[in-house]
């Protein structure tokens, strides 16, 4: 079992780094291979919008830090992403890799095939955090969501709401919800 994590926060152990920590660590400790990747430690660019990835390539055709995790989306089992929610969506570094995603789906699709040029049976575990009310960014969690199952995966969500802002806030409930879904997904496998 492969397992990437994807890590947004700018921080290396902010609130959603250490809840997807609870997830790989327990999947770690069954035996799965696990990679994380700190965006903000990395050199990428966001999408330019150069539909390279659709005319020239099956790829996106930039070449830099984010290449390396787009390739290991490609091999992955269970791929980790976790963010914090600022202002209404998740944080820069996370949006930009996100929009790096673009490459993923083929655009050429007939209305009947697949779009996403990932192979099929991934799962996405998308973890994103947030300081407000339990449903407040509900549309934000359902429209990464929606984009996650456009390239195939399917989603499984821990939303972590009404946090405190400060950073070793108690999460621990959040981190028993990370730790049950890391020991039920790799049961099923």
């Amino acid at each position: 079992m492969k397992i990437i994590t994807i890590l947004g926060s700018a921080r290396k152990n902010g609130t959603s780094a250490r809840i997807a920590r609870g997830f790989t660590e327990t999947a770690a400790a069954r035996g799965a291979s696990v990679t994380e990747y700190h965006l903000n430690s990395l050199q990428y660019r966001g999408c330019q919008g150069c539909e390279g990835c659709h005319t020239r390539a099956n790829w996106c055709v930039l070449r830099d830090d984010a290449t390396v995790i787009l390739d290991d989306l490609y091999t992955a089992d269970i791929v980790v992403f976790a963010a914090p929610i600022y202002f209404g969506d998740t944080c820069g570094q996370f949006k930009s890799f996100y929009d790096r995603m673009w490459s993923l789906l083929k655009t050429d699709a007939q209305e009947d095939e697949d779009t996403s040029r990932l192979p099929a049976g991934k799962i996405a575990v998308l973890i994103l955090s947030h300081v407000d009310a339990a449903d407040a960014h509900d549309d934000v969690l359902n429209r990464y969501a929606m984009y996650l199952e456009l390239y195939g995966f399917e989603v499984r969500m821990l939303a972590a709401a009404g946090l405190r802002l400060q950073p070793n806030a108690d999460i621990s409930s959040y981190l028993n919800d990370a730790a049950g879904l890391a020991r039920e997904l790799l049961q099923e496998t």
